[in-house]
């Protein structure tokens, strides 16, 4: 299981580049064909990784199977029976695309590299378009016309807050009612299209968005608000959480309502206490007052997910939140728990200079284990390989157990780092590019120090690399940690 260490908004934009037309009651089988399209020669990856994301309102999935990629770019993968559109996300670190498939999907998806390069190992949005009919031009369409007008909006905005004053006093205003009508007539084009809740959703995402840039009035996303909830009053409130979209609109209208000054602290308490859901409602301020058990949920969804305590924690535990929500949540909870973690890294295994496979849970059990992780082609990496060699020498460290942790694309590029052996005493291992691995060991940079305590842990004290005084952390947390048995 994905750990999310960003709230699904983060996500959310990528959406634009790829959504669905409608939702069906039968299940239907989805044979998804695609291409990896516009790589340079050689860079073309040979394995696609693919996370279903089933839980898409708190932003988290499940690696759920692997494509392999043909030699001509092309690539199938048997999603199963599908019952609505799904999100899923392609990986071939360090690219990354998001996409929801349609049941019994009939449009190529065709993947290819962003334009602009990134230093990060994993996590770079690549652009991603279908091959056939599909709602998603559309969307991006709307989204390069949304971008334009932004950038057309934020230009005055800025010189007026650098005290630049233009010559008509009301051109800035004149200026928003200029693109905000712009704006709305792209967007209302598109409202046939968008004729079913969870396309709507990513439609109105936008509408969201652009209202946000506006510095839109309370009485604006009220009455925004009431409409986009006027559209679905049918909508079973499972379907609502199974929507990628419908999380934005939550952040747009009410992210940090908990630090209002009408929120009454002590209030909230003495709700968890009563386990009363009226006397919440009134602890939460004015506009929550005749909220629904709904509504009620979302808003601590949006607390559980952006700013968690101990608080959250109790109204969870308390209030008589409806059952698709309370799923959500302990979704989440169990998401963020140690042992998760700590599963998931049981699961690893990597493979030895010999060729053979390793498991990670067979490797020093009972000791600390510390991996500088490398890729062949980083000079970075290479001069700090060099110096954590001299650090797994010292006898101060003979207790631990130290490897330098490849993460290298290919086989080539993995012989090439192996013939970079210092001795073979050098514990050397390849991870491969598997990206549920480096989130497993919370890899996203080359060089990188990992350190998992023998209680499997991660450690967060010990992350400097060899030339940043990983010793003295080491050497510090060792003590430390001895002193506590």
């Amino acid at each position: 299981m994905l750990r999310v260490t960003r709230t699904f908004r983060l996500l959310s934009w990528a959406l634009l580049m790829g959504s669905f037309q409608g939702q069906l009651v039968s299940q239907v089988q989805t044979p998804l064909r695609g291409s990896l399209d516009g790589f340079d020669e050689g860079q073309r990856p040979s394995v696609l990784h693919v996370r279903h994301f089933d839980a898409p309102a708190v932003g988290l999935g499940d690696w759920t199977d692997v494509a392999l990629v043909r030699s001509d770019g092309s690539f199938e993968v048997d999603l199963g029976a599908l019952k609505a559109p799904v999100l899923y996300e392609f990986s071939a670190p360090p690219w990354s695309w998001m996409t929801l498939v349609r049941p019994g999907e009939s449009s190529v998806l065709s993947l290819s590299p962003a334009s602009r390069a990134s230093s990060r190992l994993m996590q770079v949005p690549g652009a991603s378009r279908w091959i056939g009919h599909h709602p998603s031009a559309s969307l991006d369409s709307l989204a390069r016309i949304q971008q334009g007008l932004m950038q057309n909006l934020v230009e005055p905005m800025t010189a007026r807050s650098w005290g630049v004053q233009p010559s008509n006093i009301d051109s800035l205003e004149q200026v928003s009612l200029a693109l905000d009508s712009a704006f709305q007539e792209a967007w209302t084009s598109l409202e046939q299209e968008m004729n079913q809740p969870v396309f709507d959703d990513l439609w109105w995402q936008a509408q969201w968005r652009w209202q946000l840039a506006l510095g839109a009035t309370e009485t604006t996303l009220d009455s925004l608000w009431s409409e986009w909830n006027a559209g679905r009053p049918h909508q079973e409130l499972a379907n609502k959480l199974c929507s990628p979209g419908w999380i934005e609109a939550w952040y747009v209208r009410y992210d940090q309502w908990w630090k209002h000054r009408q929120v009454d602290s002590n209030g909230l308490s003495k709700a968890v206490y009563l386990a009363n859901l009226d006397t919440l409602r009134v602890s939460m301020g004015q506009q929550w007052s005749r909220a629904s058990t709904e509504d009620l949920a979302a808003a601590w969804l949006l607390k559980a997910l952006s700013a968690p305590d101990e608080l959250t924690f109790r109204i969870w535990e308390t209030m008589a939140f409806p059952e698709p929500f309370r799923i959500q949540y302990k979704r989440l909870m169990a998401s963020r728990n140690p042992r998760s973690a700590e599963a998931e890294r049981a699961g690893i295994r990597w493979t030895m200079p010999n060729g053979d496979l390793q498991s990670y849970s067979d490797v020093c059990p009972n000791a600390w284990k510390v991996m500088l992780v490398v890729r062949n082609g980083s000079g970075a990496a290479l001069r700090e390989r060099e110096l954590f060699a001299e650090i797994t020498e010292s006898d101060v460290f003979a207790n631990v157990c130290f490897f330098v942790l490849s993460v290298d694309a290919t086989q080539s590029d993995w012989r090439s780092s192996l013939s970079k052996r210092r001795s073979l005493e050098e514990q050397l291992v390849w991870l491969g590019n598997n990206p549920q691995n480096y989130e497993a060991l919370e890899i996203s940079t080359i060089p990188q120090i990992v350190a998992v305590s023998p209680g499997g842990q991660m450690s967060q004290s010990i992350r400097s690399l060899p030339s940043q005084g990983l010793a003295r952390e080491l050497e510090r947390e060792l003590r430390s940690y001895r002193s506590g048995y």
